[in-house]
Protein backbone atom coordinates (compact mmCIF):
# COMPACT_ATOMS: atom_id res chain seq x y z
CA UNK A 1 0.00 0.00 0.00
CA UNK A 2 1.86 3.43 -0.93
CA UNK A 3 1.33 6.41 1.32
CA UNK A 4 -0.37 9.56 -0.61
CA UNK A 5 0.89 12.87 0.47
CA UNK A 6 -1.29 15.64 0.70
CA UNK A 7 -0.41 19.13 0.12
CA UNK A 8 -2.07 21.79 1.81
CA UNK A 9 -3.67 24.50 0.28
CA UNK A 10 -2.08 27.90 1.22
CA UNK A 11 -5.20 29.85 2.80
CA UNK A 12 -5.65 33.38 1.02
CA UNK A 13 -6.17 36.28 3.04
CA UNK A 14 -8.79 39.13 1.40
CA UNK A 15 -7.47 41.96 2.93
CA UNK A 16 -10.64 43.89 4.53
CA UNK A 17 -11.60 47.02 2.96
CA UNK A 18 -13.49 49.08 5.70
CA UNK A 19 -12.94 48.88 9.09
CA UNK A 20 -16.78 49.37 10.87
CA UNK A 21 -17.03 52.10 13.20
CA UNK A 22 -19.39 51.31 16.56
CA UNK A 23 -21.79 53.40 14.44
CA UNK A 24 -22.65 50.69 12.20
CA UNK A 25 -23.17 48.06 14.58
CA UNK A 26 -25.90 50.54 16.58
CA UNK A 27 -27.32 51.84 13.36
CA UNK A 28 -28.08 48.36 12.03
CA UNK A 29 -29.57 47.18 15.58
CA UNK A 30 -31.72 50.43 15.16
CA UNK A 31 -33.06 49.66 11.65
CA UNK A 32 -30.77 52.26 10.09
CA UNK A 33 -30.87 51.42 6.06
CA UNK A 34 -27.52 52.68 5.20
CA UNK A 35 -26.04 50.59 8.19
CA UNK A 36 -28.21 47.62 7.16
CA UNK A 37 -26.67 48.17 3.78
CA UNK A 38 -23.17 47.66 4.69
CA UNK A 39 -23.80 44.78 6.95
CA UNK A 40 -25.92 43.17 4.25
CA UNK A 41 -22.80 43.40 1.92
CA UNK A 42 -20.46 42.00 4.30
CA UNK A 43 -22.66 39.09 5.25
CA UNK A 44 -22.55 38.41 1.31
CA UNK A 45 -19.31 38.99 0.95
CA UNK A 46 -19.44 41.64 -1.78
CA UNK A 47 -17.08 43.72 1.27
CA UNK A 48 -14.80 42.26 3.21
CA UNK A 49 -14.82 44.28 6.65
CA UNK A 50 -12.67 44.35 10.10
CA UNK A 51 -13.70 45.44 13.27
CA UNK A 52 -11.42 47.23 15.83
CA UNK A 53 -11.08 45.69 19.26
CA UNK A 54 -11.86 49.02 20.77
CA UNK A 55 -15.27 49.33 18.95
CA UNK A 56 -16.33 45.45 20.46
CA UNK A 57 -15.22 47.12 24.24
CA UNK A 58 -17.49 50.05 22.93
CA UNK A 59 -20.28 47.83 21.86
CA UNK A 60 -20.07 45.47 24.99
CA UNK A 61 -20.21 48.15 27.75
CA UNK A 62 -23.02 50.19 26.37
CA UNK A 63 -25.73 51.02 28.24
CA UNK A 64 -28.16 49.76 26.06
CA UNK A 65 -26.34 46.80 25.52
CA UNK A 66 -28.30 43.21 27.03
CA UNK A 67 -28.57 39.49 25.56
CA UNK A 68 -30.71 40.35 22.65
CA UNK A 69 -27.85 43.08 21.35
CA UNK A 70 -25.16 40.47 22.45
CA UNK A 71 -26.44 37.50 20.18
CA UNK A 72 -26.67 40.18 17.45
CA UNK A 73 -23.40 41.89 17.85
CA UNK A 74 -21.99 38.46 18.25
CA UNK A 75 -23.18 37.35 14.75
CA UNK A 76 -22.23 39.97 13.28
CA UNK A 77 -18.57 39.94 14.72
CA UNK A 78 -18.71 35.92 13.43
CA UNK A 79 -18.16 37.81 9.69
CA UNK A 80 -15.80 40.21 10.10
CA UNK A 81 -11.85 40.25 10.57
CA UNK A 82 -10.45 41.53 13.94
CA UNK A 83 -8.37 44.71 13.33
CA UNK A 84 -6.24 44.64 16.64
CA UNK A 85 -4.13 47.75 18.08
CA UNK A 86 -0.37 47.14 17.19
CA UNK A 87 2.33 48.71 19.06
CA UNK A 88 3.15 50.52 16.10
CA UNK A 89 -0.69 51.67 15.41
CA UNK A 90 -0.24 53.17 19.09
CA UNK A 91 2.31 54.62 18.77
CA UNK A 92 1.29 56.64 15.52
CA UNK A 93 -2.10 57.50 18.01
CA UNK A 94 0.40 58.87 20.39
CA UNK A 95 1.91 60.90 18.48
CA UNK A 96 -1.21 62.20 16.62
CA UNK A 97 -2.59 63.14 20.10
CA UNK A 98 0.54 64.81 21.37
CA UNK A 99 0.14 67.53 18.70
CA UNK A 100 -3.37 68.43 20.40
CA UNK A 101 -3.57 70.76 22.89
CA UNK A 102 -5.43 70.74 26.25
CA UNK A 103 -8.62 68.63 27.63
CA UNK A 104 -9.86 67.56 23.80
CA UNK A 105 -7.11 65.45 23.39
CA UNK A 106 -8.19 62.79 25.98
CA UNK A 107 -11.80 62.72 24.10
CA UNK A 108 -10.07 61.93 20.98
CA UNK A 109 -8.35 59.07 22.10
CA UNK A 110 -10.60 56.54 21.01
CA UNK A 111 -10.61 58.17 17.77
CA UNK A 112 -6.90 58.19 17.35
CA UNK A 113 -6.53 54.97 18.04
CA UNK A 114 -8.86 52.97 15.49
CA UNK A 115 -7.88 55.60 13.08
CA UNK A 116 -4.32 54.30 13.78
CA UNK A 117 -5.49 51.06 13.11
CA UNK A 118 -7.16 51.59 9.92
CA UNK A 119 -4.40 53.44 8.86
CA UNK A 120 -2.16 50.23 9.35
CA UNK A 121 -4.15 48.01 7.23
CA UNK A 122 -4.92 50.64 5.08
CA UNK A 123 -8.57 50.09 5.30
CA UNK A 124 -11.04 52.95 5.07
CA UNK A 125 -13.11 53.81 8.21
CA UNK A 126 -16.86 52.91 7.76
CA UNK A 127 -18.84 55.42 10.27
CA UNK A 128 -21.93 57.92 10.60
CA UNK A 129 -19.59 60.28 12.40
CA UNK A 130 -16.67 60.96 10.03
CA UNK A 131 -15.83 64.48 11.75
CA UNK A 132 -14.52 62.39 14.70
CA UNK A 133 -12.16 60.88 12.14
CA UNK A 134 -11.14 63.10 9.74
CA UNK A 135 -8.24 65.15 11.96
CA UNK A 136 -6.13 62.12 12.18
CA UNK A 137 -7.57 59.91 8.62
CA UNK A 138 -8.67 60.57 5.27
CA UNK A 139 -10.04 57.51 3.78
CA UNK A 140 -13.37 57.27 5.90
CA UNK A 141 -16.59 56.12 4.23
CA UNK A 142 -20.27 57.66 5.49
CA UNK A 143 -23.01 55.99 5.21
Amino acid sequence: MTQVQVMARPMVRLMAELLLDVTVFEDYRDGHAGARSIMQRVLTGEIVASVASLTVFDLWRSSGFDRRAEIGYSGMLSFLEEAQLSINAAKTAGVWLASIPGPERESLARSALIAAVASERAEHICTRNPVLFSRFYSRLVDY
